[in-house]
């Protein structure tokens, strides 16, 4: 095995670092850390870690240049997608102090039986599995939500984006959070990532990725019967009715499909328009996309690179397959860049199959399917085994109220997509997954209630 695993520039594919590659011994001593400070850290008082998540955010909003850099250095976004992401993330860590001392509990008199409390208590030992597309942001909802309750976590980056996170943990450490209430385990899936889902001291697993992933997840934990966060990805489905604003949904549906290079679990992969907008919508997203830069991004660019020559490989033969057996006409894009790096050109499709995408395309790929009546439109999103997030794009609220009961999905927009405040519950049903990441209901995810009868 390996003592470092390298990191590199998905622009360049050139090695920019290197990380640990943690045994299941090193898994071991990790956790092992964090039980031994449970005691103290779940008495620390809410106002406290309320200061600490202040403090950390102040250091990150100070240092975002840099982090920004080093994000789209190790992951290939724009740096300008980068920087969102830093503060996105700060603005997680403060909303995770607004609500620490806020913890839920309960207490009443019950005639004839005495007086009851219910308070909620810290799991304890709790991991967080991190994907490389969105890291330090999906980093801060797990983190910042078990530390919130009172739980220590060993947060496992993905293998290629670990170089941030680890430099986010140092403005956490510096803000107050002691180390061994959050620590960094770097190295393989197979390895630090297997060690940490099956120990038996760890009680809580947060997971996002594949459903195959999640899937091998769960079976690890399952003889230690751990609580589970499993966030699978997702295929949206991007509705634009007959009613919309046509050009507010063809910018937005640009945007948001190859923002982060289209790697991004909630991004608009399957473009549902009515069929008679269908022609004008593709042609303005075409002329949209011709005008699009792609390349380094560090430099002035609108896409960066994939993430990974396997993710690369992935895209290229799904959309090769497609084409190849008539399931969609090519309109712009198609290839992968004859350039340094992991490059594929935005890629429009037209007139596709629903069948020929039921299946998730993780990245810079628009497929447009027409559609001739609400109901269609309707069986079409809900097709999938996926149910993480959908929009809708109508003027008219009724359209918009029967969209959004009807639609089988953890989140809906009407007229906007993608947009996740710390404030909002997120997660989906299906094969996308079950628990919620933020919103109220993280308490649920990282506490379990303790009944406390007084006669």
């Amino acid at each position: 095995m390996q003592s470092s695993l390298d990191v590199r520039n998905p622009a360049t594919n050139e090695v920019i670092g290197t990380i640990p590659n943690a045994a299941p011994d090193d898994v071991d001593n990790f956790v092992n850390a964090a039980a031994d400070i449970l005691p103290t850290w779940e008495k620390t008082a809410a106002s406290k870690r309320a200061v600490m998540f202040v403090n950390a955010a102040s250091l990150m909003r100070a240092r975002v240049e840099e982090l920004a850099v080093l994000l789209t250095t190790e992951q290939g976004k724009p740096l300008r997608e980068a920087r969102d992401e830093i503060l996105g993330s700060a603005h997680v860590f403060e909303y995770y102090a607004s609500v620490s001392g806020s913890i839920p509990g309960d207490a009443r008199n019950l005639p004839g039986y005495g007086y009851l409390n219910v308070v909620r208590k810290p799991l304890g030992v709790c991991a967080a599995i991190i994907p490389w597309n969105m890291p330090v942001m999906i980093f801060a909802w797990k983190a910042g939500a078990a530390l919130a309750c009172g739980n220590a976590v060993l947060a496992k980056p993905s293998k290629t984006a670990s170089l941030t996170i680890l430099k986010i943990a140092e403005a956490l450490y510096e803000g107050g959070f002691p180390k061994e209430a959050l620590q960094i385990v770097t190295g393989s899936g197979g390895e630090a990532g297997a060690a940490l889902v099956s120990h038996p001291d760890v009680r809580h697993i947060s997971f996002t990725g594949s459903v195959v992933s999640g899937k091998a997840v769960s079976l690890l934990a399952a003889p230690h019967l751990k609580k589970l966060t499993l966030e699978l990805g997702g295929n949206d489905s991007f509705i634009v009715t007959k009613t919309a604003d046509i050009d507010a949904a063809v910018k937005a549906a640009v945007r948001n499909r190859f923002y982060n290079c289209g790697q991004v679990c909630t991004s608009a992969k399957r473009i549902l328009v009515d069929a008679s907008l269908a022609d004008e919508f593709v042609h303005k997203a075409e002329v949209m996309l011709s005008g699009y830069v792609v390349g380094n991004g560090l430099e002035k660019v609108n896409m960066g690179p994939v993430n990974n020559p396997d993710q690369l490989a992935q895209i290229e033969a799904s959309v090769e397959n497609i084409l190849a057996n008539g399931d969609a006409q090519l309109v712009y894009g198609g290839k992968r860049l004859e350039i340094p790096g992991n490059f594929y050109a935005p890629t429009l499709l037209k007139n596709v199959s629903p069948l020929a995408v039921s299946e998730e395309i993780f990245g810079p790929v628009m497929s447009v399917i027409p559609f001739n009546t609400p109901d269609e439109a309707l069986d079409i999103a809900n097709s999938t085994q996926y149910g993480l997030g959908s929009s809708v794009w109508t003027t008219d609220i009724g359209t918009a109220r029967t969209f959004a009961e009807s639609l089988k999905c953890g989140v809906v927009w009407v007229n906007k997509h993608l947009t996740l405040p710390p404030e909002m519950p997120f997660g989906g049903v299906g094969n996308s997954g079950f628990g919620r990441e933020n919103g109220r209901d993280f308490v649920y995810e990282y506490t379990e209630p303790k009944s406390i009868l007084f006669g």
